[in-house]
């Protein structure tokens, strides 16, 4: 093996170490994909409440508040998703079909059900909903990176991590040099 090849194999055994390390935050970062997420608590105005930040990655949160069923279609709430600046958001963001097998939960002692996701949104972005007094109190859950798929992400992260480091490894092995 010539003194190149070796190099450029050395690099991507290095390469690949490194790539352990970020598969390793990936993965200890990770949610454990539990989709009841708490509530961040009561929203003061249901007409019109700020999202929590979304992070680095994006997210996640759910909305919920008082009704008989889960999954209600935001549009039946006239609720839109706005950014900082007021302007309107896809509608394809926000979605009753993502939560309709979500847990409710309890905030200020009382039931909430799930009534829709959003995702995908900008830092700052509110919700504003014409018609939320029929669903007063409403809440708003924490955001969550991966959502229900978060056990998947840290279980690839983490076999990702075991996979670059034996390539790794063993890259590091096959290049050493013979030492007479």
């Amino acid at each position: 093996m010539s003194t190149t090849q070796r190099a450029v194999l050395r690099l991507g055994a290095f390469a690949c170490l490194l790539g352990v390390v970020v598969l390793a935050v990936v993965a200890i970062r990770a949610g454990s994909g539990d989709d009841a997420a708490p509530a961040t608590g009561e929203v003061v105005d249901p007409t019109s409440f700020a999202l929590p930040d979304p992070g680095l990655f994006g997210g996640q949160v759910v909305v919920y508040g008082s009704t008989d069923r889960p999954g209600v279609r935001p549009a039946e709430l006239g609720c839109r998703l706005v950014d900082k600046a007021g302007g309107e958001q896809s509608s394809a963001k926000m979605s009753e079909l993502r939560v309709l097998d979500s847990a409710p939960v309890v905030v200020g002692g009382e039931q909430l059900q799930p009534l829709f996701s959003v995702g995908s949104y900008p830092a700052g972005a509110r919700v504003e909903c014409a018609d939320a007094d029929s669903i007063d109190p409403v809440a708003v859950s924490a955001p969550s990176t991966f959502g229900s798929s978060a056990l998947a992400v840290r279980a690839f992260s983490a076999g990702g991590a075991l996979l670059l480091l034996v390539v790794g490894i063993g890259g590091l092995l096959l290049t050493r040099r013979a030492h007479p």
